[in-house]
């Protein structure tokens, strides 16, 4: 247990590593803590957690080189199941266990390195990303595999709300080239999901999210997020 909580105490000290070494700002002194905060228990320290996660990430179009200690970090949570079935809100008004929030920023990072917004990126800038071998999209996208295993490893969850965003994530992560072998598994979660499911909304979700998987989608349009009314529950 001491092991596990000095692996977590260093993923967070190479997040806020990363984020001093990037000349467009400055981490808050509290963004440590409350990083920290997402190991634990106790809703309220979840909660600002949560808040500061998310900015580790990106500023369209931009990804930042703190968002690859931060996968590492996420990965690991939802390995040790951080936060047990502790139900918070996310900056954006979702009530979740952690877990579910964890998969959810996820599938946004895996969504922000995808090809979309690497073409995206060329538009705005003249300039791909990816041309950088050290950039942080390219060692983002590396870790795809592992962000796949990690959403698989939810499919199951006795919760449904964290099965959702488990496929959710799924959903963009197979529609990359190396994990594309995995979309009719993702398929089935999906189809079972929605054959489960009584509530309209979610099954408009699944039903979409099954949609996607289909031979005739088009597998690099931008993912669709939860309905506007999910955030309401």
């Amino acid at each position: 247990m001491a092991e596990e909580r000095a692996d977590l105490c260093n993923m967070v000290d190479d997040i806020m590593r990363a984020c001093e070494a990037d000349e467009c700002w400055w981490p808050d002194p509290d963004m440590r803590p409350a990083l920290h905060g997402l190991a634990t228990d106790d809703p309220q320290s979840i909660t600002m957690g949560l808040s500061y996660l998310w900015a580790s990430l990106a500023e369209y179009p931009n990804v930042f080189e703190s968002a690859v200690p931060a996968v590492l970090y996420v990965l690991a949570l939802l390995d040790r199941k951080a936060g047990g079935d502790t139900v918070v809100r996310s900056p954006d008004g979702r009530l979740r266990p952690l877990r579910g929030h964890l998969l959810t920023w996820l599938s946004t990072v895996a969504n922000a390195v995808g090809d979309v917004r690497v073409r995206e990126f060329v538009e705005l800038a003249g300039h791909s990303p990816l041309e950088y071998p050290n950039s942080a999209w390219r060692a983002v996208r590396q870790l795809r595999s592992q962000m796949y295993d990690a959403a698989t490893a939810f499919l199951d969850d006795p919760d449904p709300l964290v099965r959702q965003e488990a496929i959710t994530a799924a959903v963009v992560l197979v529609r990359v080239p190396e994990l594309a072998v995995h979309r009719e598994h993702i398929a089935a979660a999906a189809r079972a999901f929605l054959d489960a499911c009584t509530d309209p909304v979610r099954r408009r979700w699944a039903d979409e999210a099954f949609c996607e998987l289909s031979a005739t989608y088009v597998a690099d349009e931008p993912v669709r997020t939860q309905p506007e009314l999910d955030r309401m529950h």
